[in-house]
């Protein structure tokens, strides 16, 4: 009789509670936060605008703990900074405490973050775990006349399947608007890249490039800074090192020019 109550408690626990998991590749934590990149907007759009868009672009933080405690540290001495991107691979493994983890720190950070999913972070549960703790994987926003175009560009972990990156959400987000003056682009995969899906790097590179607004898209994954221009391409891409490596970008839109610079601490 005893067993018997044992196993109908069991049940009822595993069958009563949908915030329960037992998986030790848990994808949800009732107190872990929830969807950061439009609370971070919100606190975003209450900073008061001048004529400059300055931001910082981190990426790769995986592993990387005590470095990423230093990038803090030195992101919250740069003056005039609006907002950081991580530009993907929070995670090494895509597990929830590594993504908790990481939120923790930049947590810390004195002004709003926003983050992109990298390849890293797509392993195990980690699409469900940074969709409910950050929000959908391709979104943007539109601050101080730039409209920021953040989406999701791992084509190998969706088996280059040629919807990845989304093509038509792309385009759709380059559409002309009264309130946006510039676009940029934020992803972890850039395109041209052994990663990156084959079949849509000349289509996706052409509508970055067709729109001359465009100024420039940021990327993270390869670990060392780079700039490139595929195709002759009139955008630059570039890509930032990992915090593991002690370095980021700092960018800067200002009287309709773009500049960024290699930041290493």
């Amino acid at each position: 009789m005893k067993r018997l109550l044992l196993l109908v408690s069991i049940v009822l626990i595993l069958t009563g509670c949908t915030d329960f998991e037992y998986s030790p590749h848990q994808a949800f934590d009732p107190d872990s936060p929830t969807d950061l990149n439009a609370k971070n907007l919100e606190k975003l759009l209450k900073i008061t605008n001048d004529d400059t868009v300055r931001f910082i672009v981190s990426g790769d933080s995986q592993r990387s703990y005590n470095e990423v405690e230093l990038f803090i540290k030195k992101a919250n001495t740069i003056p005039g900074i609006d907002m950081v991107f991580i530009a993907g691979d929070l995670t090494e493994f895509g597990i929830l405490q590594e993504m908790e983890w990481v939120v923790d720190q930049f947590s810390k950070l004195s002004v709003p973050f926003f983050a992109v999913i990298g390849n890293h972070d797509l392993l195990a549960k980690g699409s469900v775990a940074f969709q409910r703790m950050f929000g959908n994987l391709n979104y943007s926003f539109t601050y101080d006349g730039v409209k920021f175009i953040c989406h999701d560009t791992n084509g190998r972990e969706y088996k280059f399947n040629g919807k990845v990156p989304d093509i038509n959400w792309v385009q759709g987000q380059m559409s002309a608007s009264a309130d946006v003056m510039h676009y940029i682009g934020v992803s972890h995969m850039r395109p041209f890249s052994d990663d990156f899906d084959s079949k849509l790097d000349t289509a996706y590179t052409n509508i970055l490039n067709s729109n001359p607004a465009f100024l420039a898209s940021f990327h993270g994954h390869d670990h060392s800074f780079g700039e490139y221009f595929p195709n002759n391409s009139r955008v630059p891409f570039v890509v930032t090192t990992t915090l593991g490596k002690k370095g980021f970008l700092l960018v800067e839109i200002v009287d309709d020019q773009i500049k960024y610079e290699r930041v290493t601490y």
